[in-house]
């Protein structure tokens, strides 16, 4: 096994649990892994649910030309040096509404905790030139064969990766449906977090799929 599979951990945890089939939420890269999850093992999968999830080999019309988003790019360099300073420019470009959530506490609280495992944000930046922390991507070719009910979930002002993720998803799964969410930046579940858990919860209960 790649250590560095998502999905086959993803697999492993649910065979360790004994859970034949499940629905997947996945927020970016979260998103990603219940992509290929859901065109490598369909048989696992119940629902799918996604939140600004990068593609990767996609035809891009919006999306900068000059490799990452100015997103990744600071997300980078937060793991490069994880400060309390580059952990506040990371939190502000996650989010819209940076006064409520780019707060001091939570900044001072994310570097810390990066902080206190060097290790890994020395894994995750010399796995940069391999393609960590994502070194498989899902096969575009293979997103029309996705047959589960998938909610795909976007903020308009995401900066990490652009709604045009969602608008190619959407174009090309079968039972797919799309919401863009205005005044929402990466992290649709945290800013707008009653909406989210009730789209969640309605989708699943009313879309039982072929169960």
């Amino acid at each position: 096994m790649d250590r560095l599979d998502h999905v086959d951990a993803a697999i492993q945890f649910l065979d360790a649990l004994g859970i034949e089939r499940a629905a997947f939420v996945g927020n970016s890269m979260g998103g990603q892994t219940s992509l290929r999850l859901a065109t490598e093992h369909p048989e696992r999968i119940s629902h799918l649910v996604t939140m600004g999830p990068p593609v990767g080999r996609m035809p891009s019309r919006f999306g900068a030309g000059d490799g990452p988003s100015e997103g990744l790019k600071v997300l980078i360099e937060a793991y490069r040096d994880a400060s309390p300073e580059n952990m506040r420019r990371l939190v502000e470009i996650m989010c819209y509404d940076k006064a409520c959530f780019a707060t001091p506490e939570l900044c001072d609280a994310r570097s810390q905790a990066a902080l206190a495992r060097p290790e890994h944000l020395a894994n995750y930046v010399a796995g940069l030139p391999q393609g960590a922390p994502l070194p498989r991507w899902v096969d575009p070719a293979l997103l029309p064969g996705i047959t589960v009910p998938t909610l795909l979930i976007h903020g308009r002002d995401d900066r990490v990766v652009s709604f045009e993720s969602s608008l190619f998803l959407l174009a090309n799964i079968p039972d797919s449906r799309l919401v863009l969410l205005n005044r929402c930046g990466h992290w649709a579940m945290i800013e707008h977090a009653e909406e989210f858990n009730r789209l969640v919860i309605d989708f699943v209960r009313g879309n039982p799929g072929d169960e």
